[in-house]
C-alpha cells in the first residue's frame, strides 16, 4: 500500500538560493522529466515515517528527542548539477564527514523516542533533488558552500508536491577552527610533576 504522507528531517534551501538553483538547471526536453518547485528544494537527512493518514503525535516525539539540544551545523560543499537515472540533483564535492557526523548525532537522539531512519541502509549521500524523471545532460558546475541554519521536520503529501513544515529547530553555528597564527596567542600547556 502506497503511503499518503511521508515525514522527514532535513534542511530547506533558502529562497534566494532556491531561485538560483532553478536557473542553473538546463532546459530538459521530454515528457518524463518534471522539475520540482524551487520552494520544495531541500536536503533530506532521513525519512522517519510513512503513513496512510496524518501522524497525530510524530512532531511531539521528534521535539522530545531534540529537547537536550542539537549538534552544531556543518558546512555542505556542493559542486555540480548532474542527471541521474531518475532525475536531476545538486551533488556534493569534497569531504562531507561533518554532515555525516551531524546526521549520526540526530539519529542517536531520535532513537531515544523509538524513531529510526528509513531508506538509509547504505548511509547518507547529501544532495538536493531538483527534479524527477528521465533526463540527460552533461554535469553543470554549481559551486555553493552552504551551512544550514535550521533543521526542519516536513510532512510531504506523497504525489501532490506539497510540503508542510511541522517544526523547525535552530542549529548552533559550526565550531570555529583554529588558524595556525593563533597558536602563538595560546598559553603553554600545563605540565604536571610526576
Amino acid at each position: 500500500m502506497t503511503p499518503m504522507f511521508r515525514y522527514f528531517l532535513g534542511f530547506q534551501v533558502p529562497v534566494d538560493r532556491a531561485g538560483w538553483l532553478a536557473r542553473q538547471l538546463p532546459a530538459v526536453s521530454g515528457d518524463l522529466f518534471a522539475g520540482l518547485k524551487p520552494q520544495n528544494y531541500h536536503l533530506t537527512l532521513c525519512t522517519i515515517a510513512e503513513t496512510q493518514a496524518q501522524h497525530p503525535f510524530l512532531r511531539q516525539r521528534v521535539a522530545r528527542a531534540f529537547e537536550a539540544g542539537l549538534p552544531a551545523a556543518s558546512l555542505i560543499p556542493f559542486g555540480r548539477i548532474v542527471s541521474r537515472e531518475m532525475g536531476a540533483e545538486l551533488t556534493t564535492i569534497g569531504s562531507v564527514g561533518d554532515v555525516r557526523q551531524l546526521y549520526a548525532g540526530l539519529v542517536t537522539m531520535l532513537e531515544t523516542q523509538g524513531l529510526e531512519p528509513m531508506h538509509r541502509k547504505s548511509g547518507l549521500r547529501p544532495h538536493i533533488t531538483l527534479g524527477y524523471g528521465a533526463c540527460d545532460f552533461e554535469p553543470i558546475p554549481a559551486a555553493w558552500r552552504w551551512t544550514p541554519r535550521e533543521l526542519v521536520l516536513i510532512e510531504s503529501h506523497v504525489g501532490h508536491s506539497r510540503h508542510r513544515v511541522l517544526q523547525s529547530w535552530t542549529l548552533a553555528p559550526p565550531a570555529q577552527g583554529m588558524f595556525d597564527f593563533m597558536a602563538d596567542a595560546l598559553p603553554p600547556p600545563l605540565r604536571y610533576a610526576a
